[in-house]
Formats: C-alpha cells, sequence, structure tokens
C-alpha cells in the first residue's frame, strides 16, 4: 500500500481522539470518489509541542508528505510561535513537505511580517480554525495529493513490480538501499532525492527513452 504521512503539530489534547477521525472520514470520501488515490493510505500522527514534532522530524526515517501547524502553543519556547518553527523546518529539516498552517484567532490576526516569512516560506494553505472541520480535511486531502510527479510515478511503478524490484540490490555512495528508499528520499526532496533524480533524467536522455 502506498502512503503519505500526515503530522498535525497543535497542542490541542482532542486531535487524535476527536479531528484525526473527522479528516480520516472526509478524506475517505474524496479517496473513494477519485479512483487514482484508493491504494494510498492517508497516515496521521500527532505531536502536542513543537519540542516534540521536531525531535520526530528530525529522525531520518520519519518520511512527513503534509505538515499541519497551529500557531499559538501556550507560551512553549522552543520557538517563539508557529512561524518561527515553520521557518525552521524549512531551513534546516524539509524543504519540500506541503505546510498548512491554520490558527484559531483567525488568519486576520496574524501580523503583515509574519505573513511575508510564512509565504517566504512555501506554505501550502493557510486556514481559520474556526471554520468547518471538513475544510481542513480538504485541504489536507489536496496538499497531500499535489505532489513531485516523479514520486508519483515511481509509487506507482513500485506498486506494480515490488516482488520484482524486491530482488534488485541498489547502493549509493557504496552502501546498499531500497527502491522503496530511494522514492522516500526523493519524496523528501534531500541531497539523495536529487542525486537519484538528476541520474533518472540523464539515463532518460542518453538512451532516448520515449517521454
Amino acid at each position: 500500500m502506498l502512503e503519505r504521512n500526515i503530522l498535525i503539530i497543535d497542542d490541542n489534547q482532542n486531535i487524535e481522539t476527536v479531528y484525526i477521525p473527522i479528516y480520516n472520514r472526509k478524506i475517505s470520501k474524496l479517496k473513494s470518489a477519485d479512483p487514482k488515490w484508493n491504494n494510498y493510505n492517508f497516515n496521521f500522527k500527532h505531536c502536542n509541542s513543537m519540542k516534540s514534532a521536531l525531535e520526530y522530524l528530525s529522525e531520518p526515517s520519519n518520511y512527513v508528505d503534509v505538515l499541519v501547524v497551529d500557531y499559538d502553543f501556550n507560551g512553549e519556547t522552543t520557538f517563539a510561535d508557529g512561524t518561527a518553527f515553520v521557518e525552521h523546518v524549512r531551513n534546516h529539516i524539509n524543504r519540500y513537505c506541503q505546510i498548512i498552517f491554520y490558527t484559531m484567532q483567525g488568519t486576520y490576526s496574524i501580523a503583515v511580517n509574519e505573513w511575508t516569512r510564512l509565504v517566504n516560506s512555501d506554505v501550502f494553505r493557510f486556514i481559520d480554525k474556526s471554520t468547518d472541520d471538513n475544510t481542513l480535511a480538504l485541504a489536507i486531502y489536496e496538499a497531500a495529493t499535489k505532489r513531485n510527479p516523479i514520486v508519483e510515478s515511481l509509487e506507482r511503478f513500485w506498486a506494480k513490480y515490488s516482488t520484482m524490484l524486491e530482488t534488485y540490490t541498489y547502493t549509493f555512495d557504496g552502501e546498499p538501499i531500497t527502491f522503496e528508499e530511494i522514492i522516500n528520499h526523493i519524496r523528501m526532496d534531500d541531497q539523495i532525492g536529487r542525486v537519484f533524480i538528476e541520474k533518472l533524467m540523464h539515463k532518460a536522455i542518453l538512451t532516448n527513452i520515449e517521454i
């Protein structure tokens, strides 16, 4: 099964018991209306602080496609606010995942200079938390499905030929790596992922593969 991993960073203790089930129900309906995504699991994880989220995101094996980040964390001092957290993620951890930024105070409460910082951090969507929960669920779905087309193509190739591909041996800088790990590096657009994309493009051009 192919995956999209969503991390919600919010100090609201009802996220796991109340809101994630709501989002899952809405996303299930959206998936059923678009068969292309029926083979994907949408996996939710919740961190109730920026500190725990930072620890989770700093682990290279934790692949995240969508971050949902709250603005206000009630005095937590890990970062000044959600804006500073988003900037840190973009500059030091993950430059490619989709980010949804939301706030209970309403988007009008965000200062102009913070809007500039968030836009420069390539935030995918801004949501007012007071809106209907289905609005956020739809934003999560759209963020998760509007990903790198190379990733999507490789995922579908993996789903179709996984039994065969599991028997192949791949290496990167002399170290073994699985095809699934290759896909995940490209998902995160990290240095290894970008090297693989470059090699794929060179291979396609040099061997005159029809595109």
